[in-house]
């Protein structure tokens, strides 16, 4: 009797290894070589670090080791990602429990990746369980200042698991599309534009739900157009910016530290909003009820919600550090990551064409001074933003900066 064929998300491709066959094709070569080829223009003899899952995603991590290969550059070392039994001798963040084996770890990552030149971070299962420590990678690659890296953020909807539900299926579609389909040169014109528009700029980000937040914009973007070439990479300082993040679209900056003033306003949506992601106090309970954080002189000096506020009130006096501070603005640039049917999840975390993201606390990764136990991200699929006056995005719909 012939054995049943299981129909999983990418299993790893020696067919008489596993038995199994993918949901649907994905053109993983093709993306693998607009990674190696294209994005990170390796090097021969450049020593590379791969961190991926081979178990959800493996066959993306072999056509990366295969284009790697064909550079011939030198695959210095893989780090795998936890499986559930590795997952439960965690701590929940995925890190080492004890401060003590963490910090050896963590030194241990950065002996490591001192020696090398290249770090490719492939997709991780999120399916409600932790499979790495992004917050220990994030650390070592802020302070590897020779390195640069890529990072395929490749996510199903994390409400639902099944790989084949044709909602995942067509956020394959859709992030395949916003990897190879993107007109890279339009998308970096794009950011160049938006970028001067708003430096030093007074911005003013308002929603139908009540959040009218003005900020001066800082002297900094962080450009995500695709590009972590050596060359582009070695005159870059935070880690932010020695990152490329694939499919690319995210343009960032740092506003001025005592600028912000308003409200922001996280209510309940269904309109296609990630949840508040980062660490610290859990936002999306509150958010149900509605949750207001109220700016001034840059720095949030009321945190209100519409449901138990006795609660809020003793979470958020938990948090430390620079936590009443407006750490980042992310705007949305890729006009291929479009939203799906069947799905709340914006693909990529919000890197669409017309997105807002506002990070609140910490801001260290891209550079910045905050340092806190709060880091949240807020975003919304059908915000307006201006810069002095002149609209860029208006109701979710980025205005083309290049047409104009």
């Amino acid at each position: 009797m012939q054995a049943e064929i299981r129909r999983v998300y990418d299993p790893f491709p020696i067919p008489e290894h596993q038995g199994l066959v993918p949901t649907h094709p994905i053109a993983w070569d093709a993306i693998a070589r607009k990674l190696v080829r294209d994005v990170l223009r390796l090097e021969r003899h450049e020593r590379v670090i791969v961190s991926a899952d081979p178990y959800f995603g493996g066959a993306a991590l072999n056509a990366v080791r295969e284009e790697i290969q064909r550079a011939r550059a030198i695959e210095l070392a893989s780090i795998l990602h936890w499986t559930p039994g590795v997952a439960s001798l965690r701590a929940p963040n995925g890190r080492y429990a004890d401060p003590e084996d963490d910090r050896a770890e963590t030194q241990a990552m950065r002996e490591l990746f001192a020696v090398a030149d290249v770090f490719v971070l492939l997709m991780n299962d999120r399916r409600g369980r932790r499979t790495l420590a992004t917050s220990q990678s994030d650390e070592v690659v802020d302070g590897w200042r020779k390195g640069r890296s890529v990072h395929l953020h490749w996510f199903h909807d994390p409400a639902i698991p099944d790989p084949a539900h044709p909602a995942n299926l067509a956020l394959d579609r859709v992030n395949q599309a916003a990897v190879l389909d993107l007109d890279y040169a339009r998308l970096r014109a794009a950011m160049e534009t938006l970028a001067a528009r708003m430096t030093g700029k007074q911005v003013r980000v308002t929603d139908r739900a009540g959040t009218d937040l003005t900020f001066r914009a800082g002297a900094h973007f962080h450009r995500n157009f695709g590009d972590a070439s050596r060359a582009r990479m070695a005159a870059m300082s935070s880690g932010r910016d020695r990152e490329e993040e694939i499919p690319a679209g995210s343009l960032r900056t740092i506003p001025e530290p005592d600028s912000a003033e308003g409200v922001v306003v996280f209510p309940s949506r269904k309109d296609g909003e990630s949840p508040a992601l980062g660490r610290g106090l859990d936002c999306t309970p509150f958010a149900r009820a509605g949750l207001r954080f109220e700016f001034r002189r840059g720095r949030i000096v009321a945190v209100r919600t519409g449901g138990d506020q006795a609660g809020l009130d003793r979470l958020w006096a938990r948090e430390s550090g620079d936590k009443d501070r407006l750490g980042e603005l992310v705007l949305g640039c890729n006009p291929l990551l479009v939203p799906v049917a069947g799905s709340t999840f914006l693909p990529h975390y919000g890197f669409g064409a017309g997105v807002v993201r506002l990070i609140l606390g910490d801001n260290a990764l891209s550079g910045g001074a905050f340092r806190s136990s709060f880091h949240r991200w807020l975003m919304w699929g059908d915000a307006s933003l201006e810069a002095d006056g002149i609209p860029l995005v208006r109701d979710g719909r980025l205005l083309d900066p290049v047409a104009r």
